[in-house]
């Protein structure tokens, strides 16, 4: 089905490869298994290009572009041949009361999930790795799935201008400037967590100061390369 008009079919397809590849990478370090998505905004346009629904598609580390699904703002379903994820109103809400954000990706990854749980901080511990736990990420206090406007629009709310959100006893929304960002942070923070975790065990947590956490940010390099080496990691 597909009622779409006036979008760069060339820029849908390359962002189809993207989202497809930001499972696979997620899928192979871990940080997702059939469970989970990852979407982009269709620049300039109201559609939404995400993962299809995780349980016709089975293990993400076997995405493809062609199980990528176009929805509307709204989450109704425009073009594809599977049915949109139950969670799609998590991102689209999102998407709404952030037009900066062109990239999401939700995961139930360990470490971030536990810390979301105990409702303690991530703290930023290690270099340029660092940017996603530069501040401290507000928790939505649901465990529950996202599946209704006003569950999503809450997630939003408690988001507020917040690189990502806290799930409490589910998981982390993380975003981007675009696809490889959200994904890249994702992975990150899941570093960080680790980090936070060991150096508590050990008694001795020592994170960043403010001022390096805002330098490390505002020195962030392009996700070009960044992006080349998790896509490397699939060729194994």
């Amino acid at each position: 089905m597909s009622n779409v008009v006036n979008v760069d079919r060339n820029v849908v397809e390359e962002l189809k490869v993207k989202v497809a590849d930001g499972c696979r990478i997620l899928a192979k370090l871990g940080l997702a298994d059939y469970l989970g998505h990852v979407s982009a905004r269709v620049p300039g346009t109201d559609y939404v290009l995400i993962k299809a629904r995780g349980v016709d598609l089975g293990n993400l580390l076997h995405m493809s572009p062609d199980r990528v699904v176009m929805v509307d703002l709204d989450a109704n379903l425009i073009e594809g041949n599977y049915r949109a994820p139950g969670e799609t109103k998590l991102h689209t809400e999102v998407y709404k009361a952030r037009p900066d954000i062109m990239g999401l990706a939700h995961t139930h990854q360990l470490y971030t999930a536990a810390f979301g749980a105990a409702g303690k901080p991530i703290l930023p511990m290690q270099g340029v790795m660092a940017p996603p736990a530069a501040k401290p990420i507000p928790i939505y206090p649901s465990s529950l799935k996202v599946v209704t406007t006003e569950q999503g629009a809450e997630v939003a709310k408690v988001m507020g201008d917040s690189i990502a959100v806290h799930m409490k006893n589910h998981g982390i929304l993380m975003s981007g400037k675009s696809v490889e960002e959200a994904v890249v942070h994702t992975v990150w923070l899941e570093l960080q967590a680790k980090l936070t975790f060991i150096t508590t065990v050990l008694g001795n947590p020592s994170p960043m100061s403010d001022e390096e956490a805002q330098l490390n940010l505002s020195q962030a390099e392009p996700m070009t390369g960044r992006w080349k080496y998790y896509l490397s990691l699939l060729d194994d």
